[in-house]
């Protein structure tokens, strides 16, 4: 695998964007140029929000300055901000007179919220100071100027109950590196273990703990099988997944290459999950967090048997089964979704231009 200095993350999809209530014109708006993000990474909440913010940004970078907002938690990986060269401010607390605070001395246009914890009274407040845009994937109740859900399973009608509020919700707004995309990725089906090889990639913290009970099940199933496990640094379990798996990958900077280098994938159905999709491999998806509840239940009722609601050892040899015995039935499922390069990014900056 390539061990490449990291460079930079690549802008996205193809969406639309708008000015979202006849209110928010009316609001005095600082002159294009500055753009707010809050939020955090840590062990405990991985690095998901940290990723696909920093694939929005980079998108934004040559139209905007962006600073990031975070605390300093522990597992954090605020570092990758700086080596993408984005500017941040570190706040003690998840009190939201800190955020105001900067907003009144920065001035943005644009505060982007990706973080569970901030809720709806401090969206209002910023959203008296400037456009508010909320990282969604709950479907919680908000008070943002636009709701991006890049979840290729939302749709706009999932949120109706949102009035005034801009929607940019599911495939056409994924936020993914251009190099899952930069090929034309075809399925190929798994038509047996043996001899295969199977990436394990269960989040960048992998909360559950399942990495190596996954492995080591696999392999008693067929010795054959190349298996390999994939993390981050941010995982609190990375010196006792060192010492048991000397094969392991740690925060891989070409992913892209790495899961098309597989046969098979089992994923989160989390960011994973989105981007076994886009290259159309034959996958496991597991529940590891109560946030991607929707994201599994959805695909159930797709008829898809691959999907393990809670982990056992039974359930992953059924979704193997169905994975071998089944593989149009999936490919079916991933043909339903179309993903696009240049998106989000895009429209914000011709918005503000």
């Amino acid at each position: 695998m390539s061990n490449k200095k990291n460079s930079n993350l690549s802008a996205l999809q193809e969406a639309s964007f708008s000015a979202s209530a006849a209110s928010a014109a009316q609001r005095d708006f600082a002159p294009v140029g500055v753009i707010l993000i809050r939020m955090d990474s840590s062990s405990a909440i991985g690095l998901g929000h940290l990723m696909r913010t920093l694939l929005l940004a980079e998108g934004l970078r040559n139209d905007f300055s962006i600073t990031y907002i975070t605390q300093e938690l522990k597992g954090n990986q605020n570092r990758l901000i700086e080596q993408n060269g984005f500017a941040r401010r570190i706040v003690s607390s998840m009190d939201c007179s800190e955020l105001i605070e900067i907003a009144k001395e920065l001035k943005p246009s644009l505060f982007i919220i990706d973080h569970y914890g901030v809720d709806i009274n401090c969206e209002a407040k910023l959203k008296e100071l400037c456009r508010v845009l909320v990282f969604d994937d709950e479907f919680k109740e908000h008070r943002a100027d636009i709701v991006l859900n890049h979840s290729f399973i939302a749709d706009e009608k999932d949120y109706s109950y949102l009035k005034d509020t801009k929607i940019l919700a599911g495939a056409r707004y994924t936020l993914l590196k251009d190099d899952f995309l930069s090929h034309k990725n075809r399925f190929t089906p798994l038509d047996s273990l043996k001899n295969k090889k199977v990436l394990v990639t269960l989040g960048g913290s992998d909360p559950l703990g399942l990495s190596l009970r996954v492995k080591k099940y696999l392999l008693s199933l067929e010795k054959t099988l190349s298996v390999t496990i994939v993390t981050t640094s941010a995982n609190q379990k990375i010196t006792f997944l060192k010492i048991r798996d000397k094969e392991l990958v740690i925060d891989e900077k070409e992913m892209a290459e790495l899961m098309r280098a597989h046969d098979l994938i089992i994923t989160s159905a989390s960011t994973s999950l989105l981007e076994t999709f886009a290259l159309k491999k034959p996958f496991i998806a597991i529940k590891c967090a109560s946030n991607q509840a929707r994201t599994v239940d959805i695909l159930k009722r797709q008829d898809l048997k691959n999907i393990i609601e809670v982990f056992t050892p039974a359930a992953l040899k059924k979704a193997l089964n169905f994975v071998q015995y089944h593989p149009y039935k999936i490919k079916r499922v991933l043909d339903r979704y179309s993903f696009k390069k240049n998106g989000v990014a895009k429209e914000l900056i011709i918005e503000y231009k």
